[in-house]
């Protein structure tokens, strides 16, 4: 099976990927001003309605004032979420584990608890991966990869 549902001391449920989803992450707020920078390749491990795990190379602070969007692809549609840094540790060397809290309406918590069920359903009855941008390598390849693409020459 590539997902199992968990319930810790949360208010939803949450889906741990035994393949994480590659997803685009971007600052998108700072104290309230908007901002427009550049984005970076994570990697979501577990997903749930009122937040999502993710791995990066990036080192973040835990801070609610920092607003972060991911953005990927799930059963052929795109998924865009946003939240805040609410606990971070080192995964491994120079890879950093986040939790983040979504800082969204209850209509979007609602959405993205659709999809973890959904994705739930499918792993349960196919136990393979469905369409999205799931990574299907090693999480540590995925991050070297992404560093090699970034030194290319254009």
């Amino acid at each position: 099976m590539n997902g199992v549902i968990t319930r810790q001391q949360r208010d939803y449920f949450r889906l741990k990927l035994e393949s994480p989803l590659c997803s685009r992450m971007t600052i998108v707020m700072i104290k309230g001003k908007s901002l427009e920078i550049g984005s970076a390749e994570v990697l979501i491990e577990d997903i749930g309605g009122g937040g999502l795990r993710f791995l990066s190379d990036l080192k973040l602070p835990v801070n609610d004032q920092l607003v972060l969007q991911f953005e990927t692809e799930v059963f052929s549609q795109q998924l865009k979420t946003y939240g805040h840094v609410v606990r971070s540790s080192v995964w491994s060397d120079q890879i950093y584990e986040y939790a983040v809290k979504f800082t969204m309406d209850e209509s979007a918590h609602a959405e993205i608890n659709r999809l973890v069920n959904s994705l739930a359903i499918r792993f349960r009855q196919r136990g393979r991966l469905p369409s999205g941008r799931f990574l299907e390598g090693e999480r540590l390849d995925y991050f070297a990869n992404m560093k090699n693409t970034e030194q290319q020459p254009v």
